[in-house]
Parts: structure tokens; C-alpha cells; sequence
């Protein structure tokens, strides 16, 4: 199975329909690159992402 990426926060999510950070059902296969934060609150791509979680991201969503 494919993992999708959320179109509006850019969660990467392994299965289901619905993004579980932000409650979309706007996911896509079409993503490339991502970043993995391990620290949000000191990790200067988390805000550049504009995340505050732990995990999988991806920053090129189309």
C-alpha cells in the first residue's frame, strides 16, 4: 500500500482515509520529499512547516 500524504497539513499517513492531525479527507499518492520531526518545539523545520507533532511529513504535496 502506498502512503498518502494530507493536502492541507502534509501528514503522511501509512492507512486510512481521513488525516488524523487535522481531520481532512483531502489525501493524496502525488508527494515527494519529506521531513521527520523528532522534536517540534525546538526544530526550526517544524516551524517552517508550520507542525507542532512528532512525525512524518511531506513538503512537496501535489
Amino acid at each position: 500500500m502506498e502512503d498518502k500524504a494530507c493536502k492541507n497539513c502534509g501528514f503522511v499517513i501509512s492507512h486510512g482515509d481521513v488525516c488524523p492531525v487535522c481531520g481532512s479527507k483531502d489525501l493524496t499518492t502525488k508527494w515527494s520529499s519529506y521531513a521527520i520531526i523528532i522534536n517540534a518545539d525546538k526544530s526550526e523545520i517544524a516551524k517552517k512547516l508550520g507542525v507542532s507533532i512528532n512525525s512524518t511529513f511531506a513538503i512537496d504535496v501535489k
